[in-house]
């Protein structure tokens, strides 16, 4: 009787937990590792840090390529903006805990959280003041390109300046608005997930 029970707790030891040996299984660690809000947001970060140093290279060779000032000027504006932005990108991401797989603790995610706000919304009104500049510079570009002259000479008529205001005008809400919804596609449901799981946890706490 009692090799008999023996038997049975060994039996039982020796058997493998399905259940555990299904979570250390690679596609369930990868489905529970993209349900962390700030796993996607830490690989969007990097992903807007590497368009931001390809566009900003663009930009450098617009400035080489074209010698007016009035061009030099603008894009260089718009340039410096690139750089802070791409630079606040790979500094937000470097500050998520790259092992994001675990669930980071409540001071840990409000931190996260409002980092990553603030720096959606410095942008935003940053772009305001550089969407124009970058509109003024993008129309005298095209016009040296198209015409094939001179900044001066091309601006040197009345209705090219209001052709300039126009599109300053014109593009500055797109830009903004583009802006605006390039950012919440890459970050406002993980962030509203994000915001989700703090509420969750001061509930519990």
């Amino acid at each position: 009787m009692i090799m008999s029970i023996e038997k049975t707790w060994r039996d039982i030891d020796e058997q493998p937990d399905e259940a555990l040996l299904s979570l250390l299984k690679p596609k369930t660690l990868g489905k529970l590792q993209s349900k962390n809000p700030l796993h996607t947001i830490r690989k969007n970060l990097l992903r807007n840090g590497i368009i931001g140093i390809i566009i900003a290279c663009f930009y450098i060779f617009c400035i080489i390529a074209f010698p007016f000032w009035q061009i030099q000027t603008c894009i260089g504006a718009v340039l410096i903006f690139t750089l802070w932005a791409t630079i606040g990108a790979f500094r937000l991401r470097s500050a998520i805990d790259g092992n994001v797989e675990s669930l980071p603790v409540l001071e840990e995610m409000e931190r996260h959280y409002k980092n990553i706000l603030q720096w959606i919304n410095s942008q935003k009104w940053a772009g305001l003041i550089i969407y124009p500049v970058s509109a003024a510079g993008g129309f005298m570009l095209g016009g040296v390109i198209g015409a094939g002259k001179p900044v001066d000479e091309i601006m040197s008529k009345p209705v090219m300046i209001w052709a300039l205001l126009i599109c300053m005008a014109v593009l500055t809400p797109i830009g903004y608005w583009l802006a605006k919804w390039l950012s919440h596609k890459a970050f406002g449901k993980h962030l509203k997930t994000l915001k989700q799981n703090i509420d969750d946890l001061k509930e519990k706490s």
